[in-house]
């Protein structure tokens, strides 16, 4: 009761209208290594509007005069989930391909020292260099889902390798955020996941809570993201290498 469906007519529609300057292919059944093609399942919240998207029972004359007002509904419904989608994507892929850099100083009650945490990407995502290309996209119970697709150059296929080697350890971690912070909650939970994943390696290593941990990481694998208790939560793995790790000389 008083759950929504959408009629596929009007889905094929609200697709056709709305992914003219969003990059899109049929899904392939091949699935591929992630070292040379990056492939995401991401999702993002219909823009809520009041009513039903049932289709209704019209005549053919009154189907043509309302053509105008469906494709502003569809506008309202689509519009904003398309472009957070293109928020998401990128931000994401940019993680699997540049990595991410962290620095981290522990709270430590006994020292008098606060918790300081600096989360940023290596560098910019270049659309360019790295088209994303959405694949299926779907509404599903409120959401609308697709796949981001995304190529990794020749040299960042050797990057890739380096980092996948036995060297980097796999650390994984989760991280939550405010769901009214839109995007930028997205952004944060992410921030999170990776301090989560970063403090609990190093406990497994170090008695003593260092002074300060700096380094970079890879995303890897599919991120995990879904809604709990009005916040967002993300699960991510990641490739760790740490740059510096400084421990303080006295108790």
């Amino acid at each position: 009761m008083g759950k929504k469906h959408f009629c596929l007519p009007v889905a094929i529609l609200a697709f056709q209208f709305f992914f003219l300057d969003f990059p899109f292919s049929p899904l392939h059944a091949q699935v591929q290594e992630q070292s040379e093609q990056l492939r995401i399942l991401i999702w993002a919240d219909l823009d809520a509007f009041p009513g039903s998207f049932d289709a209704e029972k019209s005549s053919v004359e009154e189907k043509k005069g309302e053509d105008k007002k469906d494709q502003d509904q569809l506008h309202r419904i689509f519009g904003f989930s398309i472009e957070r989608s293109k928020q998401i994507a990128p931000f994401l892929l940019n993680g699997m391909i540049n990595g991410w850099r962290f620095d981290y100083t522990p709270y430590d009650r006994l020292r008098g020292v606060k918790e300081y945490w600096e989360f940023d990407e290596i560098k910019p995502f270049d659309p360019k260099m790295n088209p994303v290309e959405f694949h299926d996209p779907e509404p599903m119970e409120n959401k609308l889902v697709s796949r981001a697709y995304c190529n990794r150059t020749l040299m960042q296929q050797e990057e890739y390798r380096r980092w996948s080697s036995i060297v980097h350890p796999h650390i994984k971690g989760v991280g939550r955020a405010s769901v009214e912070k839109g995007f930028d909650g997205i952004k944060e939970a992410c921030s999170m996941a990776l301090k989560d994943a970063v403090r609990e390696y190093w406990r497994t290593l170090i008695k003593n809570k260092p002074k300060e941990i700096s380094g970079t990481v890879l995303l890897i694998r599919d991120p995990r993201i879904y809604i709990r208790s009005g916040q967002y939560v993300v699960d991510l793995d990641f490739f760790l290498e740490t740059d510096r790790i400084i421990e303080y000389t006295q108790f």
